[in-house]
């Protein structure tokens, strides 16, 4: 039986991280080949206490308090975090989380297999679940509802876009919060204090992984689904999605073109349509049957029918929010995430 670590970065997840746990908790592989490590980043809420209740009758746990390093290390924020947790691992296999996420139960059974010869690294999928329906009941806003379904339904869009690049061989990144990777493969590359720092962490270690001659494998399998909440805001999601820009800009020239179309949507139809209406309304008709088709065919691969709500409101979020995104990306100054600033 593998030994595998699993590694949770946390800092100010008073909301989250007990749900994060219990799920951890409840996964079916043999605790005696589990170790836990969650790292508190001088969490300012009740993020500590609630981790140490919750882990005090689990041995497999245990809470790190990370050291804050000075300001000239290149170590910051989670790449610290998850730098000092490596440190203290003793698994074979390396599974990635955040402390708002739900992982399934068979998780850790479901991303094993994967790893065949010179597979240095495996990434799952991962999205929202929604407010349910009596949110409305209970003075929820039907804006912030399909809100979250939307969220849901852009993460899994692109993480199926992934998926089939993937079967060409083609990569485009891992994701943090649902990735796995062998102690081999990160000790070849030398950890994360050998890695040029990166605010997206996790794709700077799936690169620095690909660059030492690894394979990757990306999933596309409802088996390996993790669960978060959804960003409650536009303003809080263009905080998050600042941070997550770095990492998309930073892909190659090919795949990143990709960005920009999509980013730049808007404005073009805007454009086209005040010379060819006709045209662009059919372009915007043909765009939104093919992406609308497309998620109904992922929906049902991954048995997930309750995201059907938000299929027919996807297109216009989608244009906007990449939109959204973008210019958020080249106007605002700094990113903040966690509560810290980064230039």
């Amino acid at each position: 039986m593998k030994k595998v670590t699993i590694l949770i970065a946390a800092r100010n997840e008073a909301d989250n991280i007990i749900h994060c746990l219990r799920s951890v908790a409840a996964l079916s592989y043999p605790k005696e080949h589990l170790q836990v490590l969650i790292g508190d980043d001088a969490s300012e809420d009740e993020t500590a206490s609630l981790t140490t209740d919750f882990i005090k009758d689990k041995p497999h746990f245990e809470l790190v308090h990370i050291k804050q390093l000075s300001e000239n290390s290149k170590l910051k924020g989670k790449t610290n975090v998850l730098a000092q947790l490596t440190q203290r691992a003793t698994g074979d296999y390396l599974f990635f989380t955040d402390a708002d996420i739900q992982v399934p139960t068979d998780w850790i059974q479901n991303m094993l297999p994967y790893f065949k010869p010179n597979v240095g690294i495996v990434t799952g999928i991962t999205t929202m679940q929604p407010a349910p329906l009596a949110f409305l009941a209970q003075g929820g806003s039907i804006w912030e509802l399909l809100f979250g379904y939307c969220q849901a339904l852009e993460w899994l869009y692109y993480l199926s876009f992934m998926r089939l690049f993937a079967l060409f061989n083609i990569p485009i990144t891992a994701m943090g919060n649902n990735m796995a990777v062998t102690r081999k493969a990160y000790d070849a590359v030398g950890g994360y204090e050998s890695i040029p720092f990166s605010i997206t962490e996790d794709y700077a270690l799936f690169r620095a992984i690909l660059d030492k001659g690894f394979r990757f494998v990306q999933l596309f399998d409802r088996r390996v689904l993790a669960i978060s909440k959804p960003t409650p805001t536009l303003s809080e999601l263009l905080i998050q999605r600042k941070r997550w820009m770095y990492g998309a800009v930073s892909i190659p020239w090919g795949q990143r073109l990709g960005v920009y179309f999509n980013g730049l949507l808007l404005p073009f139809l805007v454009v086209l349509g005040f010379f060819f209406p006709k045209i662009t309304l059919f372009i915007i008709f043909l765009s939104y049957v093919s992406i609308t088709a497309w998620l109904v065919g992922v929906l049902n691969w991954l048995q997930r029918p309750q995201l059907f709500i938000g299929i027919p409101f996807f297109w216009f979020y989608h244009v906007f929010i990449n939109f959204a995104m973008l210019i958020n990306f080249y106007l605002r100054k700094t990113t903040v995430w966690k509560g810290r600033e980064y230039q």
